[in-house]
């Protein structure tokens, strides 16, 4: 039976060089989407009128993301940083405000709002 040593393991060093490059090929991700976004908005101001809320559009997204999703990371974790990135682009698209009538102190409508935008 073979035992593994310490050399064997990768360097907490070579670990976090790793980290770093998926956070700036992340990083470059969204400025790649930023700038697609921003072409669309070109399009959608000569195609397309009203609301850039896509309900629709956006569950597909979502089943998308649950049905790739694998590994340690929490599945929630991951649609609550995909809503962040949804809502904010749809933002850019067209600002927009949100309002909750929370008047009966619901948590449940307040944390579904904070969830969705």
């Amino acid at each position: 039976m073979a035992t593994s040593s310490h050399s064997d393991l990768p360097s907490l060093a070579g670990l976090r060089r790793e980290i770093d490059r998926i956070d700036e090929a992340m990083h470059r991700l969204l400025i790649e989407r930023s700038e697609i976004i921003d072409r669309l908005i070109k399009v959608k101001k000569t195609e397309e009128k009203g609301s850039a809320f896509r309900p629709a559009r956006e569950a597909e997204m979502m089943r998308r993301l649950v049905d790739r999703h694998k590994g340690i990371l929490p599945l929630d974790t991951v649609e609550s940083i995909w809503r962040v990135i949804i809502a904010t682009f749809t933002y850019v698209q067209a600002p927009f405000s949100v309002h909750a009538d929370l008047s009966a102190g619901s948590p449940q409508m307040r944390d579904s709002a904070r969830f969705h935008f």
